[in-house]
């Protein structure tokens, strides 16, 4: 065989190959990019979520302060008990809790056991916090009997 039958039968095997390398390079660039895709969605997801957590603890902070409040007018340290009907408060100066509020309730029922007579209370309080769209939402319920 000739040198030039040679290199012209290398050439032509070369010239069926030629557009391979541009179809593997396409299809490793279109799975990169899926690939980014998919990990802009998930970490979205997960900004998300941490920003549901974090507004969910201040939503229960926000509850526990109802309750909180609600039981000290109940059973006062000093001076006559009362309880509550509702509380309503949003918070507005409070580091942490800015864009949340509570509404706070107290129940009393009396409770006759073979001649004594008990007071049973409920105290319940949602809490809500607002984050741009999102609004957050916990409650809290203890009771008690006196």
């Amino acid at each position: 065989m000739s040198h030039k039958r040679y290199c012209a039968k290398q050439h032509s095997r070369f010239d069926k190959q030629r557009g391979s390398m541009l179809v593997i390079a396409l299809f490793i660039l279109i799975v990169l990019a899926i690939l980014g895709v998919a990990m802009l969605k998930m970490l979205a997801a997960s900004a998300d979520s941490v920003v549901s957590e974090v507004y969910g603890q201040r939503a229960l902070n926000a509850a526990r302060s109802g309750v909180e409040r609600a039981i000290s007018g109940a059973f006062p340290l000093s001076g006559v008990s009362s309880c509550p009907a509702t509380y309503n408060v949003t918070f507005t100066n409070t580091p942490g809790l800015l864009n949340c509020n509570y509404a706070s309730a107290c129940d009393v029922i009396s409770v006759d056991d073979s001649g004594d007579v008990y007071q049973y209370f409920r105290f319940t309080a949602q809490g809500s916090c607002i984050a741009g769209d999102t609004v957050v939402s916990r409650n809290v319920s203890v009771e008690g009997i006196q």
